[in-house]
């Protein structure tokens, strides 16, 4: 049974908000059947398992190269791709590291509304951190390197859970295959998605993309472009791969636990959501589990910031 929160503990929750953060949406809690219910998928997608979630807040969009960019300059931070041997850029045969390639300069035209990409997991949580304290919130994560931690019970930012990300995109634990529904990426006829389509197959030659499908888009789109889900979120299928806070495990499903799950203990990669603007049909499906070094960078990954609800 769902728990709704009154619109007075919301607009508690959301005062002092600047408008230079992305717009949050509730998220009611409830439970659903987490993992993919659907033919194909990878193994690590299974088994389908009873998931219940708390109440939550998170991003009606990925984070913006203007909003990353005014963390920079508040700062000085930088980021994991600007320390060390850039990013990998999208387009060559093997994704290539470019040395001067950093969320500066993705090798592909962005302004700054579209999703910033080239940013490791270490760099979104320093932004949530600095985002939180920037607004008198309590930061949510504390230590460093793999001992880095997340109280649940702060106020401030952090990344979403696995199980966090999946149910939003779902709107609200639907049985749906893609954020938009289980067919061809249209809302109510309006185009619902960056995904690997008509201008893909232009730019890169790409195959086995939504057949008549074009959103205009071989890179990134400025956040928020196309139709949101049934809960006004957008860019939950295709766009840029969101980090999440989980550590990965392939054969966590086995093991979760039922009441908001927030992966394993330790690990060595961190989980993704999403997929890219020209990743293939299948990851797009929100059952979909990435995974990286969390110094990984790579110019069609970002991510999308949360709230508990305390």
């Amino acid at each position: 049974m769902r728990t709704l929160l009154p619109a007075l503990m919301l607009a508690a929750l959301l005062t002092g908000c600047s408008t230079t953060i992305p717009d949050m949406v509730l998220v009611q809690g409830g439970s659903f059947e987490m993992g993919n219910t659907f033919e194909g998928g990878d193994d690590d997608e299974r088994p389908v398992h009873h998931v219940e979630l708390d109440s939550f807040l998170i991003a009606r969009t990925e984070l913006t190269v203007g909003q990353f960019r005014k963390f920079i300059e508040a700062t000085g931070y930088v980021t994991t791709a600007e320390q060390g041997k850039g990013c990998r850029v999208f387009g060559d045969v093997e994704s290539g590291r470019k040395r001067d390639s950093s969320w500066r300069n993705v090798y592909y035209e962005q302004d700054d509304r579209h999703p910033v990409v080239c940013v490791s997991w270490y760099d979104a949580v320093e932004y949530c951190n600095w985002r939180s304290r920037e607004e008198g919130l309590e930061p949510c994560f504390s230590g460093s390197g793999k001992e880095i931690t997340c109280d649940f019970s702060a106020n401030g930012y952090r990344l979403p859970t696995e199980a966090e990300w999946e149910y939003a995109a779902r709107s609200g634990g639907k049985s749906y295959k893609y954020a938009w529904g289980d067919g061809e990426p249209y809302i109510d006829g309006r185009l619902a998605g960056n995904t690997r389509d008509q201008a893909a197959a232009r730019q890169f030659g790409l195959k086995k993309i939504w057949e008549g499908y074009d959103d205009g888009y071989a890179y990134t789109a400025p956040a928020g472009s196309f139709a949101p889900n049934e809960l006004g979120i957008h860019d939950f299928s295709g766009s840029v791969y969101e980090w999440c806070w989980d550590w990965y495990d392939q054969y966590y499903y086995a093991n979760t636990a039922a009441k908001n799950p927030a992966g394993p203990e330790t690990g060595t990669n961190r989980a993704s959501r999403d997929a890219g603007f020209s990743c293939s049909i299948s990851q797009e499906c929100v059952a979909s589990r990435g995974r990286g070094n969390p110094k990984l960078t790579f110019s069609w990954g970002g991510f999308r910031i949360a709230r508990s609800i305390p």
